[in-house]
């Protein structure tokens, strides 16, 4: 008898296995769908890239077709999209093979790669433009441009040097006044693309992003020496000496000196014009020299404009930072500061940094406002915002003087005296013959040296990115050594392996290898998702039948408590409990007395 209850209760859970069956297998028809539209686009993508073709581009044919259009084309072509005529292009071509050890690659000649350099160079050109005009990758390019570049800068040492230039008779009659002079120098600024952090740094005077190039050339326009990389905040005067003293520096012979302009200091190597006094005199409108002053000025003008000339400096500068200019608005209004102003100073201006109140290198006019009223209502002074800025401008003179004399070696800070320590004394008188502005710091206390570098560290150019082309030769020959002496040890560790394996460099799967493959791996991971599947649906089987057979197997145990229930009645009500738990929860839980009448009262 509860044999047959039993299965009869099978039979009506075996009807609902079968209707999740079914939408479990239709779920996975779905996904197979679902899978077989995507092999399907697959599939078509592949026959629309590889079995329709679009119409064939002959590269090479592209590329010689430019080329000669390029440089082999008209003068006004070349001079246009290279900046040279074709005549020194082919020229330079000839140099940087004999002396600048540039080679042709396989499948690129020299004057390709000399043509691609120059075009980026001149026109300022993105990796990708270059690309689509040369039909070369972008790798290519790059490979190509610095292979160039490493050759430029080896035999620049044989063109950017001294020569002897003979002013006696010359018809540059303008020099005849300056005997001794070798030629000029000036700086330039050149604007540059730096990262956000480096901006105080490379924003000069004007508000531009640059960096600050010295160029020297001689009477006869030809360069002399150049040294770019400095930062746009660095003054001329700073970035001359450095080129003074780094290890390729430019070299005055004795009894020789430079014309420079009134933004560096009259010295031994160097002639500055006369300052306040009228420097460019326009003679073709009257404008003749009243003393000896101007005269030396128009002389000096006259002479000097061989780097105006060299640099395009007069359009340069106007757009990028130049020099600046006396007015008789250039006048400060001094104030005395005492170390609690300074303090209190430092916190406003903490604090107008925070309120995003200083740019990169500046600070916002509201800044020295706010920190004039602050600084007038707490110690009940009448201070400007001039005087602010004045101060600041101070604290940034000292910090740049400063830092230099602690980068020395034998010179140091001394927190507690908050002055500099010298630890040889004559280390000490060496480093101020060539630094004059340094020797009123030997003994001199900045008590609030910390609020100085918090403020004004940031925004001090380093120079760390300068170098000439010298300098620039010495580090990629160190690079290109360094790579050679890293791909001999990988050979040897190579060559010294087992002889059984063997170096063998792997081919590239094509785009059709990787098309195949990644159809196979959908293939073997829908196999995978059908067998795990699979597996799920018959543990849930199992599951399911063990449930059933204790559910029935307690209904039947408590059917058993009820007494005088048997027959098709209990029949019945085996059946119903079975499909319906909480019918069964509620006669578990009533008293065995009112179980019966309850199954009557609900049972169908």
């Amino acid at each position: 008898m509860e044999s047959s209850i039993v299965n009869a209760s099978a039979t009506s859970r075996k009807r609902r296995r079968d209707e999740e069956e079914e939408e479990e297998l239709e779920q996975i028809f779905f996904i197979i769908v679902s899978v077989v539209t995507m092999l399907l686009g697959a599939l078509t993508w592949y026959h629309d890239k590889y079995f329709v073709k679009e119409p064939a581009r002959n590269l090479e044919l592209e590329r010689h077709s430019f080329l000669n259009r390029l440089y082999r084309g008209t003068e006004t072509d070349c001079i246009e999209q290279l900046r040279v005529s074709k005549k020194a292009f082919f020229k330079l071509c000839r140099i940087l093979q004999e002396k600048g050890q540039l080679v042709k690659t396989k499948n690129v000649p020299i004057d390709e790669a000399v043509a691609m350099f120059l075009h980026i160079l001149a026109h300022n050109l993105k990796y990708r433009v270059v690309h689509f005009s040369y039909c070369r990758s972008m790798e290519t390019i790059s490979r190509q441009f610095k292979n160039v570049l490493r050759a430029i800068m080896k035999v620049s040492k044989e063109y950017l040097k001294f020569y002897e230039y003979n002013l006696e008779g010359s018809v540059e009659n303008k020099w005849r006044w300056f005997k001794n002079s070798i030629g000029a120098l000036d700086g330039i600024h050149i604007p540059v693309t730096v990262s956000a952090e480096d901006r105080p740094r490379y924003r000069n005077r004007k508000g531009d992003i640059s960096t600050n190039v010295l160029g020297v050339c001689g009477p006869d326009l030809r360069f002399i020496y150049v040294l770019p990389g400095w930062e746009g905040s660095a003054g001329d005067s700073r970035v001359l000496r450095d080129a003074l003293r780094r290890q390729n520096c430019l070299h005055i012979p004795n009894g020789k000196y430079f014309l420079v302009d009134a933004g560096y200091t009259n010295g031994p190597g160097f002639l500055a014009p006369y300052r306040g006094t009228r420097y460019h005199l326009n003679e073709w409108i009257g404008n003749t020299p009243q003393n000896y002053k101007e005269l030396f000025n128009l002389r000096h003008a006259s002479a000097r404009n061989v780097i105006e000339r060299e640099m395009e400096s007069s359009n340069v500068k106007n757009k990028s930072g130049g020099k600046r200019k006396m007015s008789s608005e250039d006048t400060r209004s001094y104030f005395a500061w005492n170390l609690e102003m300074e303090r209190v100073l430092a916190d406003v201006l903490r604090d107008q940094r925070n309120l995003g109140n200083k740019g990169d290198g500046n600070w916002k006019a509201v800044a020295y406002s706010t920190a004039a009223q602050i600084l007038s209502k707490r110690f009940g002074v009448h201070l400007m915002a001039d005087n602010v800025k004045n101060r600041f401008k101070l604290w940034r003179t000292w910090y740049g003087i400063v830092s230099d004399i602690l980068s020395q070696s034998g010179f140091d800070w001394d927190s507690t005296k908050y002055m500099i320590t010298v630890e040889n004394e004559i280390a000490w008188n060496e480093y101020v013959k060539s630094h004059e502005e340094a020797k009123r710091f030997r003994f001199k206390v900045i008590p609030n040296w910390d609020d100085i570098v918090d403020l004004c560290a940031k925004d001090r150019a380093t120079g760390l990115g300068a170098e000439n082309a010298l300098d620039a030769d010495d580090i990629m020959s160190k690079e290109t050594n360094e790579e050679e002496a890293i791909h001999s040890v990988s050979f040897d560790l190579e060559g010294s392996s087992s002889a059984t394996r063997k170096n063998i460099r792997p081919s590239k799967s094509g785009e059709k290898e990787g098309m195949i493959s990644s159809m196979k791996e959908v293939a073997e991971s829908l196999k995978e998702f059908v067998e795990v599947t699979k597996k799920k649906m018959e543990n849930k089987k199992k599951m399911e039948i063990k449930e059933a057979q204790e559910v029935v197997h307690e209904v039947v145990s408590e059917l058993d408590n009820i007494p005088n229930f048997n027959g098709a009645l209990r029949h019945r009500a085996i059946d119903w409990l079975t499909e319906n738990p909480i019918k069964f929860a509620i006669i578990k839980a009533l008293p065995l007395d009112e179980k019966e009448d309850y199954i009557l009262s609900f049972m169908p």
